[in-house]
């Protein structure tokens, strides 16, 4: 979500970024049939987590073929991420989902074609859904730098923090 959000920060004030760098973010649904299929599919999330509790939650919630390429990543560095999930409050993690997710989030396609900055992306090239959203991006923005990373899923933060950090500074 924070991809999402950092876009809704530069199509609220776009003078107030010269760049930015977006790794693995949407930048919204278009399509209203879309849009409430996805509210659908995170209202069942949110009664997954309510009803079943924040274990069964993350358990299905890793379970997404979104994260299938950290299955390969050091058990530590999974026990750690597990941890973390773990630790959120519930309810707050509802209401995020409620109020934050894809569904509620107003597309974001037209401020980012718009963007007079910098604009760097940054996807794996093993999250093939995201891959295709960037290079939509780039189709809309030409003048956007892509940098897919090989081998790399969805959370190229957890996966491959070195690359990312070459990229970043």
């Amino acid at each position: 979500m924070g991809g999402r959000f950092a876009l809704g920060l530069m199509a609220l004030d776009p003078d107030r970024f010269r760049r930015a760098t977006i790794i693995s973010a949407h930048p919204g649904l278009e399509d209203a049939s879309q849009r409430a299929d996805r509210l659908a599919d995170d209202r069942a999330w949110i009664r997954r987590l309510l009803d079943d509790g924040i274990d069964a939650f993350v358990d299905d919630w890793e379970s997404q073929p979104l994260f299938a390429t950290q299955a390969g990543l050091p058990s530590t560095v999974l026990k750690r991420q597990r941890r973390r999930r773990l630790g959120q409050p519930p309810t707050g993690l509802a209401a995020s989902l409620e109020q934050h997710g894809l569904a509620r989030m107003p597309s974001l396609w037209k401020p980012l074609a718009a963007f007079t900055g910098e604009l760097t992306w940054i996807v794996g090239a093993a999250d093939t859904r995201f891959l295709g959203i960037a290079r939509e991006v780039v189709r809309r923005r030409p003048a956007t730098r892509l940098h897919v990373l090989p081998g790399v899923g969805h959370n190229p933060l957890l996966e491959c923090p070195e690359i990312l950090s070459d990229l970043l500074f």
